[in-house]
């Protein structure tokens, strides 16, 4: 995985080669690449270091850096907050944009619940993470007082707003102001944003983006990125194809 000459599509599946191998070498190749740029690597990585704990809990684990990538990955979907926010959408709308950025915070969610089973593995996050997903108001509040009982309060201020139903797309982006300490003023600076990512996935998102919102300013942007300017849920397929569904349970 260390080799960036090597093709992104081969270094994807080194992770699920390493959860066969089942050693603590295993383990600790697959904590050095949790900060991986790509995210779909990335996703990989952490979706093997859940296989592999829960076959091999005798394994040591890093629970330092488990700690810094989740800060990461919930700063990361903070973000998405503040872009969703700024461009007037929100990941369930009907809108072609929203509609399309649903795949990337459903997916950071996922990887979010993930690191908190390998940080709290005795307690059941994966009920929470599917509880979180209910149309019914019970089991979601059942699953939302679970995280406000079980995570410290540094964890619980960052991720209760995340999930309760109250807390709007505008609040969320304004908390996510104060987190990441970087404020979105405008729908070009937002697409920027996308468009300027690691992630493909939100490569696509943001050129379907410029299409969408018409902003000629940042049609330069589009030069390798055009087929993504059709429907966006031909993309939305891929990515779903590519990685688990994040209305899934998180084992596989």
């Amino acid at each position: 995985m260390s080799d960036s000459a090597a093709p992104i599509e081969a270094r994807r599946e080194i992770p699920g080669v390493l959860v066969r191998i089942g050693s603590q070498s295993a383990m600790r190749a697959l904590m050095e690449h949790l900060l991986e740029s790509d995210t779909v690597l990335r996703h990989g990585v952490i979706s093997a270091l859940n296989k592999l704990y829960r076959m091999h809990p005798e394994l040591k684990l890093d629970t330092q850096l488990l700690e810094t990538v989740l800060a990461a990955e919930i700063l990361g979907h903070y973000r998405s907050y503040q872009i969703l926010h700024t461009l007037g959408t929100t990941p369930r709308g009907n809108e072609g944009v929203g509609m399309a950025l649903a795949d990337s915070t459903n997916l950071e969610i996922e990887r979010i619940f993930r690191l908190l089973s390998l940080l709290y593995p005795n307690h059941d996050f994966e009920s929470a993470y599917v509880g979180l997903q209910s149309k019914s108001i019970s089991v979601h509040d059942n699953a939302l007082e679970f995280l406000d009982n079980v995570l410290n309060r540094r964890l619980r201020e960052m991720l209760v707003p995340l999930f309760d139903e109250k807390v709007s797309v505008a609040e969320r982006a304004q908390i996510g102001d104060r987190l990441v300490r970087a404020r979105m003023e405008s729908k070009e600076e937002a697409i920027a944003a996308l468009v300027g990512s690691e992630d493909p996935w939100l490569r696509s998102c943001g050129a379907y983006a410029i299409g969408s919102f018409g902003l000629k300013s940042l049609e330069h942007w589009n030069t390798s990125w055009t087929a993504a300017w059709s429907i966006p849920t031909r993309c939305s397929e891929r990515q779903r194809d590519r990685l688990s569904c994040s209305c899934k349970p998180l084992r596989p």
